[in-house]
């Protein structure tokens, strides 16, 4: 596809979608933002995994359990072997865009799935404004998983009275895309390449 032809497409698209976002029941929003890091066991890392979750959300992080038996590493179903936040609402919107700083706003094109998920990872927590590196912890990478949802998907999860939801009302690729692009200026690319000051 040429380049005219891309930009024809996405103006398009954005056409469709702003016509789209005029129903507030259709206008897509950030509903979370999940961090985690994953150990692969408990004890004295898990705790300085936690403290770095902690430092970076302010909230109080839980800890993943093993599903199954993995005799090879040692891993025993119901032992605690990672952790995880989970933040919502203004909370979530000033999370991500101080994530992106570090990835310089750009998100990998193969990030995004049809249900409005994304993911990125970060290799070192110091990276992220804010944190300062800390000796005894040392230096931590985390995954970060967003998800952007149309109003009503809670039907879908709640515990009375659940119900299915249709698939046009779940959140494209593309429409997840453009939405990051307004909302905090990310540019989705083919290749990650970061400059570090």
């Amino acid at each position: 596809m040429s380049t005219k032809a891309k930009k024809k497409s996405l103006e398009a698209l954005s056409k469709e979608f702003n016509e789209k976002w005029k129903n507030p029941m259709k206008r897509p929003f950030l509903e979370k933002v999940v961090l985690n890091i994953g150990v692969g066991m408990g004890g004295e890392e898990l705790e300085k995994a936690i403290t770095v979750l902690q430092s970076i959300t302010n909230m109080k992080p839980m800890k993943t359990l093993s599903k199954t038996n993995v005799k090879e590493f040692n891993l025993r179903e119901g032992r605690p072997i990672g952790t995880k936040v989970t933040v919502r609402g203004q909370g979530a919107i000033k999370l991500l865009k101080r994530l992106l700083i570090v990835n310089n706003n750009k998100i990998l094109r193969k990030s995004f799935d049809n249900y409005g998920n994304f993911g990125f990872g970060i290799t070192e927590h110091i990276t992220i404004p804010g944190i300062e590196y800390d000796n005894a912890i040392g230096i931590w990478g985390l995954d970060c998983v967003g998800r952007v949802v149309r109003p009503g998907m809670r039907v879908k999860y709640r515990k009375q009275r659940r119900s299915k939801i249709p698939v046009h009302h779940y959140v494209s690729r593309e429409e997840t895309q453009y939405f990051l692009k307004q909302k905090f200026g990310v540019d989705i690319v083919q290749k990650l390449e970061l400059e570090y000051i």
